[in-house]
């Protein structure tokens, strides 16, 4: 396998360091107790992704209605927004996952009381994909092939681990070469490498424009999969708790808005990212968690993916590090936003509760937080 872990193991490095340059709340711009004045202007890390709540602000903005002053910082990746984080520069950032788990294992001070976008088996995400002409009918065939990964320590990375354990192929068995998402149709139609594992809209370009073709969706070996979080620093917590209240009010507002509008957030979407006009329709879009929880059947998996991926080496007591991390945050944030704002039958997420993770070593009601018990009537 080719591709060095040093990208991963800079973000590990760059967050340890960060500890050094975590601004203080006066260098915020926070007051030094907490307050229900709501700040003038609230930053948010965002990413140019469609799995991403802030990537749907437009015509509709229940930021602005929840009376919230949102100004967003665009990243070009993961990184430059979890390290803004970390640096100060930001206090919320609308993040992966899996680098939120792997900040917060670090002891950086971050919480994560909040899920977005799902990957499943009707809504899939992200995808292997071949040449049209390519003899590689079966995923096992990669074996000792060139796989495009757009950057390493993300979710498909990551996921490599879990198609090892269901279908026998893995990181170990393919030459993983590093081409950034939007070249990756190209570098297949090339045949510079052998298959992509492509993210919208650039699995859309590949299909459409070189006739490209799935081979595996993610979602065929991970069912269900919790992509992304609104990762908060712990400080603008404590000195705006209204507000962090607020965000994550709009947060739910705009996930259930996105499931029941398809057309009208495809549209906004599409126009925030600039995807080429003759991509609109087709490019996909994932379910959004109605009631914003946190899933932690997939926490507790994606925390193995990254160990498994040799992204973070295992923490001494995972539960320990959800339980602040994820638990007390929703129990502090998220649950009285919801009796507040009602919350929202929601089935698919029920779904995910009772579903298969290939890495789980137990299965997954013995991860289950108490709100999950409750919805499943245990």
């Amino acid at each position: 396998m080719s591709g060095s872990l040093l990208g991963r193991r800079r973000l590990i490095e760059a967050g340890a360091a960060g500890l050094a340059l975590v601004a203080t709340p006066r260098a915020l711009g926070l007051p030094a107790a907490a307050t229900t004045a709501m700040p003038e202007k609230i930053v948010i890390g965002t990413l140019p992704f469609d799995t991403e709540v802030t990537a749907y602000v437009g015509d509709v903005d229940y930021f602005k209605e929840e009376g919230l002053g949102i100004e967003l910082f665009h990243g070009r990746g993961g990184p430059a927004v979890v390290e803004a984080l970390i640096a100060g520069a930001i206090p919320l950032g609308d993040v992966g996952i899996g680098p939120a788990i792997l900040a917060s294992a670090r002891g950086l001070p971050l919480v994560q009381p909040a899920l977005g976008a799902i990957g499943t088996p009707t809504q899939p995400f992200s995808r292997i994909m071949v040449r049209g002409d390519s003899a590689i009918t079966d995923v096992a065939q990669l074996k000792g092939k060139k796989l495009a990964l757009h950057q390493r320590g993300t979710m498909e990375d990551l996921g490599l681990a879990a198609l090892k354990k269901v279908r026998s192929i893995g990181h170990e068995d393919l030459e993983i070469v590093l081409v950034p998402a939007p070249s990756q149709p190209q570098a297949l139609e090339q045949s510079l490498v052998d298959a992509i594992y492509a993210l919208p809209p650039a699995d859309a370009v590949a299909e459409h424009r070189f006739h490209a073709r799935t081979l595996i969706n993610t979602a065929d070996f991970i069912p269900y999969l919790g992509y992304g979080t609104l990762a908060m620093r712990r400080d603008f917590v404590e000195a705006y708790p209204d507000a962090a209240k607020k965000v994550m009010r709009a947060w739910c507002r705009f996930c259930r808005w996105i499931d029941d509008n398809a057309a009208a957030a495809r549209n906004t979407v599409n126009a925030n990212l600039d995807t080429a006009e003759d991509l609109r329709a087709d490019v996909r879009i994932t379910y959004f968690a109605r009631n914003g929880l946190p899933v932690m059947p997939n926490l507790y998996h994606i925390y193995q993916m990254l160990v498994a991926g040799k992204a973070m080496d295992a923490v001494a007591d995972p539960a320990k590090l959800f339980e602040e991390s994820v638990l007390e945050p929703t129990r502090q944030i998220t649950l009285p936003v919801l009796d507040e704002l009602g919350w929202d039958k929601d089935a698919v997420v029920e779904d995910m509760l009772r579903a298969s993770y290939p890495l789980l070593p137990k299965p997954p009601e013995a991860y289950y937080a108490e709100w999950e018990k409750k919805l499943l009537g245990l």
